[in-house]
């Protein structure tokens, strides 16, 4: 059973309407439209399992069926969206089992982003991560969830571009892409302060050059991240066994 396992319907015109731009009626309108599109799916406008009619979304961004058309083929090529014949397309679905693989990979590729990171990153790049840390803290302290939100995923971007690797940079965005069909979670309290302590490891490993000890900490952050969300979505502690039986809850 997927985690969006619900009735799907069509999205609202009020939705995704505000997603339209007068960039999409002019220049690269599949670029665009692209753009639109997927921000409404990570930001959970459009829902996971969520069916995508082409006359509603047409109306609703303003663009022709064609340029509709690749703009949903693009989609389906990252992940985004998938297509039933006969049916249509609709937003990606995942299982709680998917999501639980998805962050055992993250892991994997952090753990090595993090290293190169402490080996390779320069001065400049170590002082925009202990910035982004700084702010993460800051947001925390706020209980902040949205902020909180965006900063944490600038970290990981920072940590990612660190690595200066193309071919692990890929594989990364592949699996963030992953996560965030799950849409934008609300960090608790508790949890914001957690993550600010998981990534004080990393980034003071980082910043010593000790690859091996920042390959652990984002290892284990990244353990603890799937651990939270799949309690978070499903309302349980994550343990062996539980992805056959268990409902999903709303999200909070």
């Amino acid at each position: 059973m997927s985690i969006a396992d619900r009735p799907s319907e069509s999205v609202p015109s009020s939705g995704l309407a505000a997603y339209r731009t007068a960039r999409i009626g002019r220049g690269n309108a599949v670029v665009e439209t692209t753009r639109a599109i997927r921000s409404a799916i990570f930001d959970g406008v459009l829902s996971s399992g969520q069916w995508l009619r082409e006359e509603s979304l047409s109306k609703d961004l303003g663009v022709s069926r064609t340029p509709l058309r690749e703009a949903l083929n693009r989609l389906e090529e990252e992940g985004l969206v998938q297509r039933t014949p006969g049916s249509g397309a609709r937003v990606a679905t995942l299982t709680a089992e998917d999501m639980s693989v998805v962050y055992q990979v993250r892991g994997s590729l952090e753990s090595m982003a993090a290293r190169a990171a402490a080996q390779r990153g320069g001065s400049s790049a170590k002082a925009r991560l202990e910035l982004l840390h700084g702010q993460l803290w800051e947001t925390a302290q706020a209980e902040d969830s949205n902020a909180f939100n965006r900063v944490n995923i600038e970290f990981h971007r920072a940590l990612k571009s660190m690595a200066d690797n193309a071919y692990l940079a890929r594989l990364l965005s592949t699996v963030e892409t992953a996560i965030r069909l799950f849409g934008t979670r609300t960090y608790s309290a508790k949890r914001m302060a957690e993550v600010v302590a998981e990534h004080e490891a990393i980034v003071a490993a980082i910043v010593a050059g000790d690859g091996d000890e920042a390959a652990r900490a984002a290892e284990g952050h990244a353990a603890r991240a799937r651990a939270a969300t799949l309690e978070w979505l499903l309302g349980v502690p994550d343990s062996p066994g539980q992805f056959a039986s268990n409902t999903p809850r709303q999200t909070p």
